[in-house]
């Protein structure tokens, strides 16, 4: 008998192994293989396909249970009772926030730049033919220009792109849910960061593919860590973000990009680039596709640089995965906005989109350098370009406390559970978007707040 496949974390587990049950069940249900309402192997089974006693397996439920993750129900068995939690900031999905309050919980382009990015827009409405006769046009991958526009973009990073190496995506998220799509089936494992973008969550979540946590240093995805993952769990894809990474900051350099590269090769790994923040390097270290295009599909959108809402991305993958690509694209929008994307065409050609890139870089670090000046503490792990801030409590705060005691003082941060991958992370932190502001004076009184609340005890802290 062979064990579940949610359990497939739990030889790299260290600890008692009814501890190792427990965190396994943790990180299923936070990968989507276990929803709730799903039933658990009974005790006798699960101890017999682990070689266990199965006083263990009761130990490891119970252990489950006393987190809130299971209920026992006499004669049935042992089900999934976790009640869906938020999977990104709460703002995505409650709405605007109360007058005054300062949300620092979302990684959109910064409002300081958006007249510019807005003019350009209006530019580039009025720059070309009437759009209307784009209505009744159905694309599949795109339009040819809209595609070539994308490798002329994809072109700024160093990477090798015809229009018929790129599909147009309705965003960066429906380009990770196309590349993921394309290259695994129902239940095979993908490996990523020990923490990462919510929106990869949700597309592993959607299509029954459980998500591999894989350590992190402060340069990112460690190449030792990944190997054993390889070996332990005979995954095909990893998929991660190497430059300016979503919550940590963490930018690969070009050496470990090599080191990451060849794990990839002695496994025949397929690699998915998360590359949406690469635009806001001073100095861009070459992506993965760059370096390695043969095996890399390639994801980046325009939302962090003229907003989320024209929902325009690119995708360029091997050629071999256009079939897969394709039927993806077919299954979810069948094609993206024709309209959104002849705008953004437009900013490629004339240059607008790199103009407001360029004020967009040069913002994000004068705030970061603000950062540097009034948030001050060790803790805070940043990049000179990057939208956020990683923010590590330490033992004093817990997460959800320090997210209360934030929104109690009219700032919004996340929490980094909203992260995490799997059990591998064990420290609480949040993040803070330093974009979100709606100016650098609005920022700094922000970043007071948040100085004072980190130092401040718990307990002194919720008196306040």
């Amino acid at each position: 008998m062979q064990p579940p496949p949610w359990l497939a974390l739990l030889p790299a587990l260290a600890g008692p192994r009814y501890l190792a049950i427990a965190e396994s069940i943790v990180a299923a249900v936070h990968a989507g293989t276990l929803r709730p309402g799903d039933r658990l192997p009974p005790h006798r089974d699960l101890a017999q396909s682990l070689g266990l006693n199965v006083s263990t397996v009761t130990r490891a439920y119970a252990e489950a249970q006393r987190r809130g993750l299971t209920r026992g129900e006499t004669g049935r068995g042992t089900f999934i009772t976790l009640p869906p939690g938020e999977d990104g900031p709460s703002s995505l999905w409650k709405g605007l926030a109360a007058p005054g309050f300062v949300d620092l919980s979302h990684n959109f382009p910064p409002t300081a730049p958006a007249d510019s990015a807005a003019a350009a827009v209006e530019a580039a409405l009025l720059s070309g033919p009437d759009l209307r006769r784009l209505l009744p046009s159905q694309t599949g991958a795109g339009l040819p220009e809209h595609r070539a526009a994308g490798a002329a973009w994809l072109g700024r990073f160093g990477i090798p792109a015809t229009a018929d190496d790129v599909v147009v995506t309705s965003g960066g998220q429906h380009g990770l849910l196309l590349a993921m799509a394309a290259q695994t089936r129902q239940g095979d494992p993908v490996l990523t960061e020990e923490r990462g973008f919510y929106g990869l969550k949700s597309v592993a979540a959607m299509l029954g593919r459980p998500l591999v946590p894989v350590r992190m240093d402060q340069e990112g995805l460690m190449p030792d860590s990944l190997d054993a993952a390889c070996r332990r769990t005979g995954a095909r894809l990893l998929v991660c973000a190497p430059t300016l990474h979503n919550p940590t900051t963490a930018t690969m350099p070009l050496e470990r990009r090599h080191a990451i590269l060849r794990v990839c090769e002695r496994h025949g790994l397929g690699l998915v680039e998360d590359d949406v923040y690469n635009f806001l390097m001073e100095t861009p270290i070459p992506p993965f596709a760059a370096l390695a295009p043969e095996r890399t599909t390639y994801v980046t959108s325009v939302s962090k640089v003229i907003g989320p809402g024209w929902r325009i991305g690119f995708l360029r993958a091997p050629r071999d995965l256009s079939h897969q690509i394709g039927t993806a694209l077919r299954a979810t929008t069948l094609m993206a906005s024709t309209i959104a994307a002849e705008i953004v065409a437009r900013l490629v050609r004339g240059q607008a989109l790199e103009g407001v890139a360029a004020r967009l870089r040069e913002e994000i670090r004068a705030r970061q350098r603000l950062v540097g000046a009034t948030l001050g503490v060790p803790q805070a792990l940043r990049h000179p370009s990057a939208f956020h801030v990683w923010l590590k409590l330490g033992p004093r705060w817990t997460e959800d406390a320090f997210v209360r005691a934030a929104e109690a003082r009219g700032v919004g941060v996340t929490p980094g559970s909203v992260f995490e991958v799997g059990p591998l992370v064990r420290d609480d932190a949040v993040r803070i978007c330093v974009n979100a502001a709606a100016s650098r004076e609005v920022l700094e009184r922000s970043l007071e707040t948040l100085r004072a609340l980190f130092l401040a005890q718990p307990a002194a802290a919720a008196g306040g």
